[in-house]
């Protein structure tokens, strides 16, 4: 079994190949240990190599907040600025249908009780 080198997966993480490459590089993956190792080591490399991100921390809480549904400190401050999208329709509808509903049902059972009445 042929292996790529390290610095063949190297191109690899950095998008050096072309698509058919790429595909190859992949598939050898799914058979080969010994590939897989030095593909997770250029990994490592290429993450190390990134500069890091200001504020990573502080962007990561926010994310985590909202995917919770809980707003804390920064998070909450600018889910309060944010406008809110639900129009009068969306919030008032459900409602005004359940009155209609209800008010509908009343008016049959009025009518059924008045019927059974004048039998």
């Amino acid at each position: 079994m042929d292996h790529f080198s390290l610095e063949e997966w190297r191109k690899y993480v950095k998008n050096g190949l072309s698509e058919p490459e790429r595909e190859l590089y992949e598939d050898h993956l799914y058979i080969c240990d010994q590939c897989l190792e030095v593909y997770l080591e250029a990994m490592d490399e290429e993450e190390n190599s990134l500069p890091e991100m200001p504020g990573e921390d502080e962007f990561t809480n926010l994310v985590m907040a909202q995917i919770t549904g809980g707003f804390s400190g920064e998070a909450d401050k600018e889910h309060k600025e944010l406008p809110n999208k639900e129009s009068w329709f969306e919030r008032w509808f459900p409602i005004a249908f359940a009155c209609f509903m209800l008010i509908g049902g009343l008016v049959t059972m009025y009518r059924d009780k008045n019927q059974i009445d004048q039998d």
